[in-house]
């Protein structure tokens, strides 16, 4: 319980990691042996032949683009409403990224945009399951197969969800995950390829072998950003400590949790150069395992919270609910919903003890930094100006659901 005050998210990271942290740094143990270990484990629980840890989701794509031999004057369609990386990363490729719509309300994947926008310069398509619902996949991969395209899940915020009994990244060419510090189960840094292709794996293997360990003062760092998010977000402690920061930073119109998390957005000139020493160390696999062996537990707590809020605000007036395509197993990666008065909302929720956030997704069609690729994308659009994210995470108890229906139907009221 809160007391009333609910952070937007926890971290899966544990004391227990933290221990594991700290044992692996001060051993030196190697890295290849613990970081094949997670990936056989990761492979597994996929459902997948292969799996490859690499530093990135976004140098995963770029891998995985290279592997299949996907370059200069190919195209290939992403979400409208994506993370800027992705296709930016793509154009660094010479490849055109070709947006199409989303969901105005699933927030995935159109796979009637999908179709529309294949030309016969079409070589891929990227199913982001965003928020952690499942695309139609049996509609984009029927309209793949029919066109002869690569399909390549992007599963960055759906690791552990399943469409029709299959775990996602299981459903296609590839798929690219990652793992920091506010996904569902977290390495605190790097990501994973998976794919059934031998020589798509070996040619990210073989890439990242290549490459040299990330700095251990590096991963230093990230398991103190670890410990220190774990326990300023505890029940006991986050309202005295980091929700009276939120707050000091709502009034001054800053965001102190959601400016050190992202990043700024920008094209790439050049491949960027910590790529080349990224290589994954042992302590990251090393917390990796551990996470995976509790990822059904830490799912099932956001399913238990996302499923709740389904039904309890199902009859709220003024808001727009998530919705999940047909066979979608979603793991609520993420709860959002729309208000054309959405600011005003955030901060109505914010003076409430809820911790709500507008996220890091964008509508790229419409964006400066593709403008030579504009594509509207109307419910991309809409989306972008009235998207927020409700807490969904599994430290969250009931009494922080029944908190958060009642404080969001008063703040409505208030904002109308």
């Amino acid at each position: 319980m809160y007391f009333g005050r609910i952070p937007r998210f926890s971290p899966s990271f544990s004391p227990k990691e933290t221990l594991l942290s700290a044992k692996a740094l001060l051993r030196a143990e190697p890295d290849a042996a613990k970081v094949r270990q997670f990936e056989e484990h990761f492979a597994s629980f996929i459902g997948a032949k292969y799996a490859v840890m690499v530093p990135s989701a976004r140098y995963a794509f770029y891998l995985l683009l290279e592997a299949m031999g996907i370059g200069e004057g190919d195209e290939v369609v992403i979400p409208g409403l994506t993370y800027f990386a992705i296709p930016a990363i793509g154009a660094l490729r010479g490849v055109r990224p070709v947006f199409a719509d989303v969901g105005l309300s699933s927030h995935v994947l159109d796979p009637a945009a999908f179709e529309a926008a294949i030309t016969p310069r079409t070589r891929a398509v990227v199913p982001t399951h965003l928020y952690g619902t499942p695309c139609d996949m049996d509609a984009i991969r029927a309209i793949a197969k029919k066109h002869h395209i690569i399909v390549i899940e992007d599963c960055a915020q759906s690791t552990g969800a399943r469409y029709k009994g299959a775990r996602v990244g299981s459903l296609g060419d590839a798929a690219y995950y990652t793992f920091g510090l506010t996904k569902n189960i977290t390495t605190l840094s790097g990501a994973m390829i998976t794919t059934d292709r031998a020589d798509v794996a070996e040619h990210a293997r073989r890439t990242i072998d290549a490459t040299t360990p990330a700095d251990n003062r590096r991963n230093v760092k990230e398991a103190a950003v670890g410990t220190a998010m774990m326990f300023a977000t505890h029940p006991y402690i986050y309202p005295w400590t980091l929700h009276p920061v939120i707050q000091l930073g709502n009034m001054l119109g800053k965001d102190p949790i959601h400016e050190p998390f992202g990043e700024p957005e920008l094209r790439y000139d050049t491949l960027p150069g910590s790529f080349a020493h990224s290589r994954p160390r042992a302590m990251q696999a090393a917390v990796g395992i551990t996470q995976l062996q509790r990822i059904e537990e830490l799912n099932g707590a956001r399913i238990r919270n996302g499923r709740w809020l389904d039904e309890h605000l199902a009859h709220v007036g003024g808001i727009t609910l998530p919705s999940y395509p047909d066979g979608a197993e979603p793991i609520y990666m993420s709860f959002v919903i729309h208000h054309p008065r959405r600011d005003a909302l955030m901060t109505a929720l914010r003076k409430r003890g809820i911790d709500t956030t507008t996220g890091y997704m964008n509508d790229c069609s419409d964006h400066p930094l593709f403008s030579e690729f504009r594509r509207p994308c109307a419910n991309a659009a809409v989306i972008k100006a009235e998207q927020l994210h409700l807490p969904v995470h599994p430290r969250m108890d009931q009494k922080d659901l029944e908190h958060l229906a009642e404080s969001l139907r008063s703040a409505i009221r208030e904002v109308g």
